[in-house]
């Protein structure tokens, strides 16, 4: 198995404050791995030691199989990144802003900005001026920039942050399109877990600068549980209706007059039944799964 990035006990400390802690993340050559965690976890902390902008603390990092050292650091051309919020030139065009990162990056070849717009989608605004993009347009622009050279590997930093809903999906298709058309591998941080849900082949999830879980996607879904979920006008009567007369202990309470209950899923009609015969409104009563969501909040303590 190919390995694009592997990091080995990866850590950041500032002054008495580990920001992360001994990270060992495996990025496998044509996936899309999303990085997942709240604000804070240290998921931009971990990009940029990634990316040589910082240094590590302890640990060591991986680019295609090779450790990094001064000799090698050519390894970074092979790669493209949008960290944070992509700055442009605001008075300048798209394509004006593209030819000063091409002169930059020493990029020979001048067809390559017509590429990366054409790539991206915004080809027919190559001659409007960056202050006139929406957001999700400089977003855009920041991954053509990301692409100019043609990478293999190609790290976006919440890429859809701040986005509307039709700005993020816009973001999302192309993705995946770069991943199956271009064959580039990404790394995408994201603390909005429906989104890395929609993307990701491999999920690391990150919690105060630590990696609980590195596990692939279509193993998530064999994990997730499935549940009989019931909403009722009581749920402690509920409850007490589910142990007693049921003989049911497998069920959470979820939030308020909300249950989940994770046995006997083939009596949902007879537990319908029950509840209603012992006076209980049962406003809704149907089987559904685990999503991520459910798994974060499990995996970190907060469910």
């Amino acid at each position: 198995m190919d390995y694009i990035l592997r990091t080995h006990n990866l850590t950041k400390s500032f002054k008495n404050f580990s920001a992360v802690k001994n990270l060992n993340m495996n990025i496998k050559q044509g996936e899309i791995y999303g990085f997942l965690g709240e604000n804070g976890a240290g998921k931009t902390t971990a990009i940029r030691m990634i990316m040589g902008l910082i240094r590590p603390t302890v640990g060591e990092i991986e680019l295609f199989s090779q450790g990094i050292t001064k000799q090698n650091r050519n390894l970074f051309q092979r790669i493209g990144s949008m960290i944070e919020y992509p700055g442009f030139y605001p008075n300048l065009t798209a394509g004006e802003n593209l030819e000063i990162h091409r002169r930059m990056m020493g990029i020979q070849d001048k067809e390559s900005i017509i590429n990366a717009l054409k790539i991206t989608g915004i080809q027919d605004v190559k001659n409007k001026k960056v202050k006139e993009f929406s957001l999700g347009m400089k977003q855009r622009l920041g991954i053509a920039r990301a692409i100019l050279h043609h990478p293999e590997f190609l790290i976006l930093d919440e890429p859809t942050n701040g986005l509307d809903p039709s700005g993020i999906k816009e973001i999302r298709e192309l993705i995946l399109d770069l991943c199956h058309t271009q064959e580039i591998t990404f790394l995408i941080s994201s603390h909005i877990l429906s989104e890395i849900q929609q993307m990701a082949t491999t999920i690391g999830i990150i919690h105060k600068g630590e990696l609980l879980e590195e596990i692939g996607y279509d193993e998530l879904q064999k994990r997730n549980r499935h549940y009989i979920n019931i909403k009722v006008d009581d749920d402690k009567k509920a409850s007490i209706i589910l142990e007693q007369k049921l003989k049911i202990n497998d069920y959470v309470i979820w939030e308020k007059n909300n249950l989940r209950v994770y046995e006997n899923l083939e009596q949902a009609s007879d537990i319908n039944k029950i509840l209603v015969s012992n006076d209980l409104r049962v406003d809704e009563l149907c089987v559904k799964a685990d999503s991520l969501e459910d798994y974060f909040l499990k995996l970190t303590g907060k469910q």
